[in-house]
């Protein structure tokens, strides 16, 4: 499992401590789903805890896209 947006690989860095490890980030939250509304597998991104951080820093919240953008300058 790696990071979508910057690569990041928790198992290569930290072995066996950090294999199957990674973050799930609601790219549609959850507070506009319909009552009974469910998350689709779709709608998570995979995300390390630095850039899982780094979109929910500050609203509007950054879209998986426009990360990798600024990760690139």
């Amino acid at each position: 499992l790696a990071c979508e947006a910057c690569g990041f690989d928790f198992e290569k860095t930290y072995g066996e401590r950090g294999r199957g490890y990674i973050e799930a980030h609601h790219t549609k939250p959850v507070h506009t789903l319909a009552e009974g509304g469910k998350t689709r597998l779709e709608d998570l991104a995979l995300l390390c805890a630095n850039c899982h951080r780094m979109v929910h820093a500050r609203r509007p919240w950054l879209t998986i896209e426009r990360l990798k953008l600024i990760q690139r300058k």
